[in-house]
């Protein structure tokens, strides 16, 4: 009797600890195909298809209801809840304050509901929870993400990109490197060479961002800014001017883009084209940050 029910509670545990691994491994492939996806299009057309972040927060919740009962363990739900809602107001701050465009935000509610409470599958460095690695992650990619795209529209651009370049004020950039300068001077004499190798590296990366500025600004100038045909435009595009007809502001530049009722005023009122600045595409940044999530978790903490 001892022995069926000792054999019974690890046939049990076996089959517990295999469905968390398929329901980890499920999510991991469902995440890597929507990213995917919405990468292409956004390299391609500068969007991200609702119809892909929303299958994620519907399939997310759905596979997360079936384990819960099945497991009558409704944990499953709850964290996929906690990570949309955790996403769903970072995703909210970053559209308002016009860093990102609503595809981009619905995209990581998403993987908020995907990734609520992940346990890595694989051997890789994890101590924070894995939202926070995720975003980090993201952030990281994205930056580099668009510091690469960036070059590659400079260099495409090359002619407009260095009159526009030329263009910019080297004022802070000349101030900053003179500061460097005396600063890097008077830390070799005074501090050790441990403290000195890090001031070092902490001021050549502030100066390199003050470049950065100047360098993305010439960029934006001279191949961000494009005159689209109304027929083109998508729910969350930023017009660059306010829309005037006969005077009359039509339409008006928000924070949040343009709205569907926007869309339709244009098209209304007849208006062919409008000026419109384009971003770089994120999406490949979530896709390399979850790569790197996902196989190699918390490589910043290496350097800690």
């Amino acid at each position: 009797m001892y022995l069926n029910v000792f054999v019974d509670n690890q046939f049990y545990i076996f089959n517990y600890e295999l469905g968390f691994m398929v329901f980890w491994y499920l999510l991991v492939i469902i995440a890597f195909i929507g990213i995917l996806f919405s990468t292409v299009v956004d390299i391609k057309k500068r969007e991200v298809p609702n119809w892909v972040s929303y299958s994620l927060i519907g399939v997310g919740f759905g596979i997360r209801a079936i384990y819960s009962l099945i497991y009558e363990d409704f944990s499953f739900l709850l964290y996929g809840a906690l990570g949309f809602i955790i996403f769903f107001i970072f995703a909210n701050l970053m559209y308002y304050t016009k860093q990102w465009g609503g595809g981009d935000c619905k995209l990581l509610m998403g993987l908020g509901v995907l990734f609520g409470n992940y346990e890595p599958i694989f051997n890789t460095l994890h101590n924070l929870p894995f939202l926070g690695t995720l975003l980090l992650n993201i952030f990281v990619a994205g930056a580099f993400w668009g510091i690469l795209f960036s070059t590659y529209l400079a260099i495409k651009n090359w002619n407009k990109f260095i009159l526009e370049y030329r263009k910019q004020d080297f004022t802070i950039f000349k101030v900053s490197a003179a500061i460097v300068f005396l600063v890097l001077i008077i830390t070799y004499f005074i501090l050790d060479r441990l403290f000195f190798k890090f001031a070092f590296i902490f001021l050549i990366l502030l100066l390199f961002m003050v470049f950065l500025i100047n360098f993305i600004r010439a960029v934006e100038n001279c191949c961000m800014y494009k005159l689209v045909n109304v027929d083109k435009l998508v729910e969350g595009d930023w017009i660059v001017n306010d829309v005037k007809k006969n005077k009359k502001i039509i339409v008006k530049v928000r924070n949040i883009g343009l709205t569907l009722n926007d869309l339709n005023l244009l098209k209304k009122n007849n208006i062919k084209k409008v000026l419109v600045k384009e971003g770089v595409p994120f999406v490949p940044g979530f896709l390399i940050g979850f790569l790197v999530s996902v196989f190699l978790g918390d490589w910043f903490l290496i350097f800690i």
